[in-house]
């Protein structure tokens, strides 16, 4: 059980260090255009109806612009790894409510394989 917070600390981290190594460079955009992308992938990948492509939209806005905030004032510490990992579940929860259960299945099997590239990317970097 302490592995696996420790793993999910660690995977949030990554993900928060990744992103604010991409926001410094300014390749990210607006929490907008974030948005915008990830819902073109999901409505692609999950093969979204038009309510549901609305609704998932709509997720994705609050939740981008959410960790562009955590991002600007949280820094890069234990606090703020633990407040996106809440986020990034919450989201996942509203998701779970759009999606039907193939889809969510589907979903999370993508998000996983968007971290493990993720954490390639930065072995590689170092």
């Amino acid at each position: 059980m302490k592995n696996n917070l420790v793993n999910a600390i660690l995977s949030v981290a990554l993900v928060l260090i990744s992103i604010s190594s991409f926001a410094q460079r300014g390749q990210l955009g607006t929490p907008e255009e974030r948005a915008t992308r990830q819902t073109t992938r999901m409505k692609e990948a999950l093969n979204l109806s038009a309510e549901q492509e609305t609704s998932v939209a709509d997720i994705n806005l609050k939740y981008a612009k959410q960790m562009q905030s955590l991002l600007e004032t949280g820094g890069r510490n234990l606090k703020t790894a633990r407040t996106a990992k809440s986020s990034m579940k919450s989201k996942d929860n509203e998701l779970k409510e759009v999606l039907t259960k193939d889809q969510f299945n589907k979903y999370l099997t993508l998000k996983e394989d968007m971290m493990s590239q993720m954490k390639e990317l930065r072995q590689q970097r170092q």
